[in-house]
């Protein structure tokens, strides 16, 4: 398993990768392109013998499919076959996207920085730091 960033900015990849949380950096020429690719799609780019197929799961959703059930159905045809291609899934939405896509099939997926900051730090995780804090600072005070 790997994340990569889904980034066509270089500070913004230097920084991840600094931090040791992401694999490498996808772009292509839309942020790149505007189509999203089925599980179907998926096979023929594998008997091409495409080293990824990638499937912009976010746009699956939009289009009315389900992301995770057509990954399964690539992983599936992809390991029937005994393709030897990588799924990568991209266009994320939301973090419950990366471990859903995952879990569905996905060997890799592609995290635009904005997400990747916010599965870094969760609100509800600084909201019970900054509360463990308050009370410890509390506990400090008594006799």
């Amino acid at each position: 398993m790997a994340v990569f960033l889904d980034s066509g900015r270089i500070d913004e990849a230097e920084r991840f990768l600094s931090m040791g949380i992401i694999r490498g950096v996808t772009t292509n020429p839309t942020i790149l392109s505007r189509c999203g690719i089925t599980g179907g799609e998926a096979a023929l780019e594998a008997l091409a013998q495409a080293t990824y197929v990638s499937l912009f799961g976010g746009r699956i959703d939009d289009m009315g499919y389900e992301a995770a059930g057509e990954i399964r159905r690539a992983r599936t045809v992809l390991e029937g076959q005994g393709l030897t291609s990588r799924i990568i899934a991209g266009s994320i939405r939301e973090p419950l996207n990366v471990v859903l896509w995952l879990e569905a099939g996905a060997h890799d997926v592609t995290v635009p920085p904005d997400l990747l900051r916010r599965m870094i730090v969760h609100p509800y995780s600084r909201d019970t730091i900054r509360m463990f804090l308050a009370d410890a600072a509390k506990t400090d005070k008594q006799p």
